[in-house]
C-alpha cells in the first residue's frame, strides 16, 4: 500500500533522542506534531527541525501514517485520547497507519486505535547495529510500508512473526542484561581463586568468545554429550565448599548449571 501526504507525530519525553531524529527520509515527511501541550509540540518540532506543532489530535486525521513516540508509562492514556479525538463524530480510521516507536509493547497495545479501523504496527531499532537494522511487527500493509520507508534511509528491516515480539526481546535480554550476572559471577569466582581483575576479565572474555563461536558453528551440539555429566560432577563436588565462603556465587553457579542442563536436555 502506498500513502500520500505528510506524516503525523505524537510525541512525549525525549523524542529528539529517538531514531526518528537520525532518519532524514522519515523526517522529511513529518508534518503535524501533537504533544501534551502546544509548547511541548513546538519544542519537539524545533529539536527535530521538522514538522509543525498542532493543538489537538483532530489535525492528525488527514495523515496517512502517524508515528507514536511516547514513554510506556503514558502510552495507554495517549492511545485512548488519540482514539477518542480521531473518531470524534463517528469517523472511522480506515487505512490510517499508526506506528509505535521504540517500545517493548507490541502493536496489540494500540487496541483502541485498531478497533476504530486503524492499521497498527511497532518498530524498534536492533541493539548494537547503529540503527542500521530494525524489527517491525503488526499489520502486514504497515510493515511493508515501513520496509519501504526504511530502505529510503538505507536501513534493513526484519519482519517479526505475529505475536513474537516477546521472543525477540527475550533474545535481546538473554544476550545482554541477563548475561551480565554470569559474566560477573565468572569474574568474581576467578578473583576469589586468586586472579587479578584484569586477568579474570581477559579469561572470561576469551572463554565467552570461544563458547559463542562454538555455538555459531555447531548450534546446540556445541553443548556436547559429556557437558552435563561433567557439570553435574563439578557442582556436586565443589558446591558445599563454595557455599561456606561465597554463598552468593555458589547459588548462581548451581542455578546456572541446573538451568543449562535442563534447557539442553529438552532441545
Amino acid at each position: 500500500m502506498r500513502i500520500k501526504g505528510s506524516d503525523g507525530l505524537v510525541g512525549a519525553g525525549a523524542v529528539s533522542r529517538s531514531f526518528l531524529a537520525r532518519m532524514p527520509a522519515l523526517l522529511s515527511r513529518v508534518g503535524p506534531i501533537k504533544a501534551s501541550s502546544y509548547r511541548v509540540a513546538r519544542r519537539i518540532a524545533n529539536a527535530l527541525r521538522a514538522g509543525f506543532a498542532i493543538q489537538d489530535d483532530s489535525s492528525l486525521a488527514t495523515c496517512g501514517l502517524i508515528w507514536l513516540a511516547v514513554p510506556e508509562d503514558v502510552l495507554g492514556p495517549v492511545v485512548a485520547e488519540m482514539a477518542a479525538q480521531l473518531t470524534l463524530g463517528g469517523a472511522q480510521l480506515e487505512n490510517q497507519m499508526v506506528v509505535l516507536c521504540e517500545s517493548t509493547r507490541d502493536s496489540r497495545s494500540l487496541g483502541p486505535l485498531c478497533a476504530a479501523g486503524a492499521r497498527v504496527a511497532s518498530l524498534n531499532p536492533v541493539p548494537e547495529t547503529n540503527e542500521r537494522m530494525f524489527v517491525a511487527e503488526g499489520d502486514r500493509a504497515v510493515v511493508a510500508e515501513l520496509r519501504r520507508r526504511l530502505a529510503a534511509d538505507h536501513r534493513k528491516m526484519i519482519a517479526l512473526e505475529p505475536g513474537s515480539k516477546p521472543f525477540y526481546l527475550s533474545g535481546v535480554y538473554l544476550c545482554s542484561h541477563l548475561l551480565l550476572p554470569w559474566i560477573a559471577g565468572a569474574v568474581e569466582s576467578l578473583r576469589v581463586a586468586g586472579f587479578s581483575r584484569a586477568e579474570a576479565t581477559r579469561l572470561a572474555e576469551s572463554l565467552g568468545t570461544r563458547a559463542l563461536r562454538s555455538y555459531v558453528k555447531a548450534g546446540s551440539k556445541a553443548w556436547g554429550p559429556t557437558a552435563a555429566v561433567n557439570l553435574r560432577a563439578a557442582v556436586e563436588h565443589d558446591l558445599a565448599a563454595m557455599s561456606r565462603s561465597e554463598p552468593r556465587l555458589a547459588e548462581l553457579y548451581a542455578s546456572g548449571a541446573k538451568g543449562a542442563i535442563k534447557f539442553f536436555q529438552e532441545t
